[in-house]
């Protein structure tokens, strides 16, 4: 088979699996919506999540969708992907749930308490599935999972100041919102299965029974001969005469 045709196929079974292609569609769509945005000068950001008023109720379902600036959207695209395709290959069973509630229940914490501003972005989403992840992890105890709770800690862990109002401009309501429902909802499919992995090893898996060693060889099979213990190395010289050809 042809080496390109294989490195072809390769590179579309991996852009085909749902936890490339998923976060890839998302980040397309929400770059797109930025896009039009600017270009048209929609001022979208009057559909971002309004607290306390009716009309800011539909934000919730497209505030993470919109974005303020460039600056913003790259941010959030990165960790969107990052921890959007880890979610959905470590958890695929119970990924799009996660997406879902983490999406409304996150907004809906903002209409309820936050500033009386619009507030736009996937941030608390993001925050949401990073804490999601990191306790998941550390609930469940798992070599894997646990490692990819501190790559998250590595990579994110300057999040935490994210859910403080340190800055005005940035919604500190929206990032405190999506950790808390990323908290519960880790704490809520605690006992859900993540995906297969194999059995971590375990000093209880070692076979130690060397009854068929013995009865072989005898009780002391494992020593090594006294001939050989105590035998002595002997080295042996040859000496033959310089000739011409040596040179």
């Amino acid at each position: 088979m042809n080496k390109n045709n294989t490195s072809n196929r390769s590179l579309f079974q991996l852009f085909s699996r749902p936890y490339f292609l998923v976060p890839t569609l998302f980040i397309l769509l929400i770059g797109l919506i930025f896009f039009v945005d600017t270009y048209f000068d929609l001022d979208l950001y009057e559909f971002g999540v309004y607290p306390r008023k009716p009309e800011g109720l539909l934000g919730i379902l497209s505030s993470p969708l919109l974005h303020g600036d460039w600056d913003h959207l790259r941010n959030n695209s990165i960790s969107m992907f990052a921890l959007s395709a880890g979610l959905l290959y470590f958890y695929p069973r119970k990924a799009l749930p996660v997406i879902v509630i983490a999406w409304i229940l996150s907004g809906l914490g903002v209409w309820i308490w936050a500033r009386d501003s619009f507030h736009i972005g996937a941030s608390g989403l993001i925050y949401a599935l990073a804490a999601f992840i990191f306790i998941s992890g550390l609930l469940r105890a798992h070599p894997n999972l646990l490692a990819l709770s501190m790559l998250v800690v590595f990579l994110y862990g300057s999040m935490v100041w994210g859910l403080v109002p340190a800055d005005p401009h940035v919604s500190y309501e929206a990032h405190l919102s999506g950790a808390i429902i990323g908290a519960l909802l880790a704490v809520y499919f605690r006992n859900s299965p993540p995906r297969h992995f194999p059995k971590a090893f375990s000093y209880d898996d070692i076979d130690d029974d060397l009854s068929e060693e013995i009865e072989r060889y005898g009780p002391d099979y494992w020593k090594q001969d006294t001939d050989d213990q105590n035998a002595k190395l002997r080295v042996n010289y040859y000496y033959r005469e310089k000739s011409e050809n040596d040179d």
